[in-house]
Parts: structure tokens; sequence; C-alpha cells
């Protein structure tokens, strides 16, 4: 790229532009959502492999968090503002589900309500999935690809949220019937968050082939 600057005689001299490439941060962020979400989805899906979330917060700290919080400021220096408030606030969701295990944060009991903990999840799965809804909204236009993920996350948002309120049982250990169908829902999100990442990083210059995404921005030419 070049500019022109006007010099003292009227004539316009060329400079080279020597500004470094802002490289996207898109699909480094969604891998970071799709492999931390993925992994927690199978505990959630009840999966006998799985049953315990703890390994999840290791995750959910550093590649899920940092790395995604990273790429959220990435995508201001590039001005995405979409890109910026999606990645920055599920890295600092993924920030604060760590947070919750290291801190012990939903470590008590009440015994008016012994679902007290359930509830208290509960609202906060809820407030994310209104912000998730919400962000639904902005990115109607985007892409078929990405609509499609945002529909597994909205539906695995809502199953979650259920789940913290309903068919609860102190007699069964383990995600309830709503938890699973979430988890489930939860792994179709992360499949679909990994192949919007890799159809911005397949081209024809590194590949032998690409992924479609389906664009609905009807932009006029």
């Amino acid at each position: 790229m070049t500019t022109l600057e006007e010099g003292k005689s009227g004539e316009f001299r060329t400079f080279e532009d020597t500004s470094p490439k802002v490289a996207s941060s898109g699909p480094l962020g969604l891998c970071a959502f799709a492999l931390t979400t993925f992994v927690l989805s199978i505990n959630n899906s009840g999966s006998y492999y799985l049953q315990l979330p703890n390994i999840v917060v290791g995750l959910a700290l550093f590649y899920g968090g940092l790395v995604q919080l990273i790429a959220g400021l990435w995508h201001l220096k590039a001005g995405n503002t979409f890109g910026a408030t999606a990645a920055g606030s599920f890295g600092a969701f993924w920030l604060s589900y760590a947070s919750n295990f290291i801190f012990r944060l939903t470590d008590f009991y009440i015994p008016e309500d012994p679902f007290a903990v359930d509830h208290a999840i509960g609202i906060y799965l809820l407030a994310w999935t209104i912000f998730t809804f919400l962000l639904t909204l902005a990115a109607l236009k985007t892409n078929g690809a990405t609509l499609l993920l945002f529909f597994f996350l909205n539906t695995a948002m809502v199953l979650l949220t259920l789940g913290k309120f309903y068919q609860l049982s102190e007699d069964v250990k383990g995600p309830n019937g709503l938890t699973k169908a979430g988890g489930v829902f939860g792994i179709l999100t992360s499949l679909m968050a990994w192949y919007n990442a890799f159809a911005e990083l397949i081209t024809l210059e590194t590949s032998y082939f690409t992924l479609p995404v389906y664009d609905l921005s009807h932009k006029r030419r």
C-alpha cells in the first residue's frame, strides 16, 4: 500500500506504507472456545470417561480464558467490534468458570434449600444465555456457518440453564436429562466453532480445498 503526501512545490510524493499487517485472531479465539467447550460438554453429556469437570479448569484458565481474551483484544486492534465483544466476553466466561472451582465459590449448603447451589449456577447461566441470544441478533447477516454455531450454542445454554432449575434430585448423582442434552448440543457447538475457525484458516494458498460458510450479507456489487 502507498500513501500520497503533497510537497511544498505542490508535487505529490509517494511513500510506502510500512505499518505491520494485523492478522485475524478469529481462528485462534474460535479454536480456544471450541476445545474448552468440547471437554466440558463431554462431562455435561454424562460420559463415563469424564465424570468430573475438574480437568477443564486448566483449559478454562489458559486456552478458553486467557487466549480467547487476548484474541478479543486483537479483534479490537483490527477494528472488529463484534469479534472483540464475543471473544473477549467468552474468554471472561471461561475465566469466571475456572474461578468458581479455584476459589470454591459454589461450595456452600443451605439446609432450607438443598438446591441453592444449582439455582445460583442457573442464574449465572441464564445471564450468559441472554447475552448469547443478543450476540446472535447481531450476527444475523454474517454467514450460515456462524448462525449455525450460535443456534447450537443458544440451545446448549438454554438446556444447561433449565437443568439447574428442573429435574433436580438429591438421590441422583451426575447430570440430569436436561444437562445431558445441553452437553450434546455443547459438543455440536464446539464442532461448529472448529468448522468456522478452519473455514478461515484453510485457503487455496495453504490447502487443496476450502470450507464454505454461505455468506448472508447480500452486499450490493
